[in-house]
């Protein structure tokens, strides 16, 4: 898993809201690539690669998203600046933050942010058969591969979020979630950028 906007939401999930809910976008993002790898599967991926048109829709309609998502960092970045309020106690930590998305929410939206993105099934299509074991049908081998690749992208994000959860209680002050989200800002806007120019 290399960093990306999948990682950047999950962050930014874990440190302004709390593990339940950046497990369940973590959850959404998992549930849209075992999605886009059936579509690829079905042959999706195939006519998406043949279809520069259709292709390129998907790639404005992903851009599009991310963006928006980079609006909403910037607008929290700015609704910090000036606020001096102390970082919370550990206990505080404890508590869900006020006005953090719900499960179902965050689901949707780790389910959007891997769902949005044509590539991800592209390249699962693409990659995948090559390691398929000699012998093996690929309309077998594909399918299990694909599981194996989601199921090591969970644990990486679940791995990844207990780390951040654990440094949560120091990087929770105002100036940090402001930079925090400035830079969340920055990568999705950035993404939408090479998503759109189909870099």
């Amino acid at each position: 898993m290399t960093p990306g906007p999948d990682l950047v939401m999950i962050t930014n999930l874990v440190l302004n809201g709390s593990l339940r809910v950046a497990t369940a976008a973590a959850l959404g993002m998992i549930t849209a690539g075992a999605v886009q790898a059936g579509l690829g599967a079905a042959g999706l991926a195939a006519l998406l690669a043949a279809s520069p048109g259709l292709f390129a829709a998907f790639r404005w309609a992903g851009a599009v998203v991310l963006l928006g998502w980079a609006v909403l960092a910037v607008r929290r970045a700015t609704a910090r600046v000036g606020d001096r309020t102390p970082a919370p106690t550990p206990e505080a930590t404890a508590i869900p933050a006020t006005g953090e998305p719900s499960v179902r929410q965050a689901f949707g939206q780790g389910l959007l942010c891997t769902g949005s993105n044509p590539k991800v099934g592209i390249f699962l299509m693409a990659f995948l058969p090559q390691f398929v074991p000699v012998g093996m049908a690929p309309e077998i081998g594909v399918p299990l591969l694909a599981a194996c690749y989601l199921a090591l992208g969970l644990l990486w994000l679940l791995t990844w979020m207990r780390l951040v959860h654990r440094l949560a209680p120091h990087l929770r002050s105002p100036r940090v979630l402001r930079i925090a989200d400035s830079l969340t800002a920055a990568v999705f806007g950035l993404f939408a950028v090479r998503l759109a120019l189909g870099g």
